[in-house]
């Protein structure tokens, strides 16, 4: 029996698993439960940094589908000691993204773009300006379910694979429902891992990785462990 294809098998299995438990999710409690995540993040992340070392740096966030956590990491003051920024997808045949600077109070900063028939999204326009590398301090990655040593299920794209490989020096940051966490879960070596989960019950950092205290001083990972 080939491991790679039991791999793969298993991957796909979760995926249908978790799909089904995120969808039993009601939409009552999906707003609470986004709610008590938002909530999370600002005790936790906004408001353990400082502005005067995060300042011009930005977090990367995305648009979330209709199931997904609903998180918004934007202040109506917009006085938050970050900037924000939301992932791009520039080709879809490439699995290709970037990280384009937009607010969420802003409207024609935004598109409408078709990820499958009658399945769209919203992101950045093309105009929006790009953010380089050491702009980013963190991103918050969404996954179908993610496990404590870091491990993520994602919907099987690759999308943020490849983007993540670009920012070494960002937090990442996976965003979920505690529903979405899962002890164990199939690792391939092209996937990335991120550093801390983020639910809405709090926040954990994944074993042995210890990145979110230098982050909280540094604003950026100075050296990342590999695997």
């Amino acid at each position: 029996m080939n491991p790679a294809h039991d791999k793969k098998q298993d991957k796909k299995n979760l995926r249908t698993e978790f799909r089904k438990r995120i969808d039993a999710i009601s939409f009552g409690d999906l707003i609470t439960k986004s709610q008590n995540l938002v909530e999370s993040f600002q005790a936790n992340i906004a408001q353990t940094i400082s502005s005067s070392v995060f300042s011009g740096r930005y977090i990367v966030s995305f648009y979330p589908f209709e199931n997904e956590p609903q998180i918004n990491i934007e202040s109506e003051a917009r006085n938050e000691p970050y900037q924000v920024a939301y992932v791009r997808i520039t080709s879809w045949d490439q699995r290709e993204m970037v990280a384009a600077q937009a607010r969420r109070d802003q409207p024609g900063q935004w598109e409408e773009f078709e990820v499958a028939p009658g399945n769209r999204i919203f992101q950045p326009s093309p105009g929006q300006p790009l953010c380089s590398p050491s702009e980013i301090a963190a991103v918050l990655i969404p996954g179908l379910s993610f496990s404590p040593g870091g491990e993520r299920l994602g919907r099987g794209a690759g999308f943020y694979d490849r983007f993540l490989k670009n920012y070494p020096m960002a937090l990442r940051i996976g965003i979920a429902f505690e529903e979405q966490i899962s002890q164990n879960l199939p690792c391939d070596e092209w996937d990335e891992k991120v550093d801390v989960i983020l639910t809405d019950r709090g926040i954990r950092e994944v074993k042995g990785m210890n990145l979110l205290g230098e982050w909280r001083t540094q604003g950026k990972i100075l050296e990342r462990k590999q695997d």
